[in-house]
């Protein structure tokens, strides 16, 4: 009788799986879904293998959920786009209007460079639209000023944009809202001058436990006291940290209020006051609290000097001083520097003498002869060294974007490079641009973007990667080449380069002298002689730098030396009348 019982209750178990299977894979009922989504596939530019063409949408295309027939959510964040919509990704989204069931669009990094068109504040968007995710979606321009009149949503994240003008008021208007992210963007004027949507939005109702409203990370600015106690009614944390606003903040110690690097009055962690002086000035406005320029004071005689003023003369006196030591210390330096390079010079010329030419690398990385200890550093690298890394041909051949060993795709790197954006742009080197990107697992890497137009630029930099790698060397994780332009994907070094470390001023110390202290400058300089006797000592035949400069000088956590900027590298010449020096010290411009 146990055993019916349970094979019972084990067969409406079944039949209970087999309906709701049966529910979830309901084909598509609605042809305007149908219109909409196949207007979707067109625009976003979306593959085969993800939207394929004569299929049920419902049933087998990727991130489409349906419920009784109708469209209710639609993801696109992780899809790509064809390779020829890759090249010119915009804002299209014309297809949602068709989806007049969908409850959410997530569009959370994929491209849609461009401006969130006028309709989306209209009544054109579906009515049952409640989540909308644009997080890091490379979308630009002023947001409508009627977004969020149709009154349903309540998750809406604009975060990772470059979104920029007022907030719209409209938004804050929305009942329902439980999130809304903007942060990271360049939203500029005040902080939601209406305040009373806000008030009559929050209804005197007690915030839920889980909503959020965050604007860090953009350029506000003006009193927001009263602005941030209406939000604070209204959501459960408010984060309007890294603006420019001002006045002062009541309840400052609520720990659901975050403020941080602001010019708030009494709130600690703001901005200097400097700063925030300054902005205020390029904007046109003044501070709250700024005091009012005093009047010009009548002529008078000359008075004496105060006590305090020669207590300042005296400051400035052993200002000088320290000046003068950190000056004879830095030609100390320099001195030792040189010092160790000469002695490199003079051993690598005694051992030609003697037949020892350098080290020749062998399968295993590793050198012969009495120089093979030496080299333990110089191991291939088993990323750069792979075929199709290493190309030291003049033309590049076929640009098929494949990166060198599998681990990384041009998708990738766009991705982590947030499309190559102005936010990620480091510097415009001598030799293309650099980026900081953060891969999807959480790591790090530095993008050097280079126009190579059918040239391989970096033959002999991919070269010199197949045959050494050494701790004293940014390490080269990948390269790969698409259409007109090649990637090199560099490991991050999270103290930046030598003229950052160098000309960075410490926050407690009026003088301005730079931070280092001198055991670790004498530890670099170590770094970049030991990196310089690599390079001409150990390498057979020796190699020149060429453009060895504080820029050229990486940093790694701990302040080891990593040397870069190695895309004009080039053999040593030898001939018996051109001075050591004078092949060394060459210019980076042939």
């Amino acid at each position: 009788m146990l055993l019916l019982r349970r094979l019972r209750l084990l067969l409406l178990l079944l039949l209970l799986v087999a309906a709701l299977a049966a529910a979830r894979a309901q084909p598509l009922a609605s042809r305007a879904d149908l219109v909409g989504l196949y207007s979707l596939r067109g625009s976003l530019a979306l593959r085969a293998r993800d939207w394929p063409l004569k299929s049920d949408p419902c049933l087998t295309w990727s991130g489409v959920s349906c419920r009784g027939g109708r469209v209710v959510n639609v993801t696109v964040s992780g899809l790509r786009r064809t390779r020829l919509g890759s090249r010119t990704p915009r804002l299209a989204l014309e297809g949602l209007r068709n989806l007049t069931a969908l409850e959410r669009f997530n569009a959370s990094g994929f491209p849609l460079p461009g401006q969130i068109p006028a309709w989306f504040g209209t009544s054109s968007l579906p009515p049952s639209l409640a989540v909308l995710d644009l997080t890091s979606a490379s979308v630009n321009g002023t947001l409508p000023p009627s977004l969020g009149a149709s009154g349903n949503f309540t998750v809406v994240l604009l975060s990772g944009n470059a979104l920029s003008g007022p907030v719209p008021a409209t938004l804050l208007s929305v009942a329902g809202i439980r999130v809304l992210d903007l942060s990271r963007n360049n939203f500029t004027g005040e902080l939601l001058p209406n305040v009373s949507a806000v008030a009559v939005a929050a209804g005197g109702a007690a915030p839920a436990n889980s909503s959020v409203f965050n604007i860090s990370g953009n350029s506000l600015y003006g009193v927001a006291g009263d602005v941030i106690a209406a939000l604070r009614r209204r959501f459960r944390v408010v984060d309007v940290s890294s603006n420019y606003l001002d006045g002062a903040l009541n309840g400052s110690s609520d720990g659901t209020v975050l403020a941080t690097t602001n010019c708030f009055s009494g709130v600690p962690g703001q901005r200097s006051r400097a700063d925030c002086e300054d902005f205020y000035r390029k904007q046109g406005v003044t501070l709250a609290d700024a005091p009012a320029p005093s009047p010009l004071p009548s002529p008078s005689p000359l008075p004496q000097p105060s006590p305090e003023v020669k207590k300042k003369k005296n400051k400035q006196g052993i200002s000088r001083n320290v000046l003068i030591g950190v000056l004879v210390a830095a030609a100390t330096l320099m001195v030792l520097f040189l010092a160790v390079l000469l002695l490199c010079f003079v051993r690598r010329r005694s051992r030609g003498r003697s037949g020892g030419r350098g080290v020749e690398p062998n399968e295993e990385g590793t050198g012969t002869g009495t120089r093979s200890v030496r080299r333990r550093d110089s191991s291939v690298n088993p990323v750069a060294s792979s075929p199709s890394a290493v190309s030291p041909r003049a033309n590049g051949g076929p640009k098929d974007a494949s990166s060198i060993d599998g681990e990384f795709s041009y998708e990738e790197l766009v991705h982590a490079t947030g499309g190559f954006g102005d936010d990620k742009l480091i510097k415009h080197g001598h030799s293309g641009e650099i980026y900081h990107g953060i891969l999807e697992n959480g790591s790090h890497v530095i993008v050097k973007k280079v126009r190579s137009n059918g040239v391989n630029k970096h033959a002999s930099e991919l070269d010199f990667y197949a045959k050494y790698s050494h701790d004293r060397i940014v390490p080269l994780l990948g390269y790969l080449s698409k259409d007109d332009e090649d990637f090199l994907a560099y490991k991050y070094m999270p103290k930046g380069d030598l003229t950052n470390a160098l000309h960075k001023k410490p926050v407690d110390t009026a003088d301005g002298l730079p931070s280092l202290d001198w055991i670790t400058r004498l530890k670099i300089a170590t770094g970049v002689a030991e990196a310089m006797c690599f390079l001409h000592e150990e390498c057979s035949p020796p190699l020149v730098h060429r453009d060895i400069q504080a820029s050229s000088v990486l940093l790694d956590d701990k302040y080891e030396v990593r040397l870069g900027s190695m895309s004009d590298i080039c053999v040593q010449q030898s001939g018996g009348s051109q001075n050591v020096f004078s092949r060394i010290l060459r210019s980076s411009s042939w």
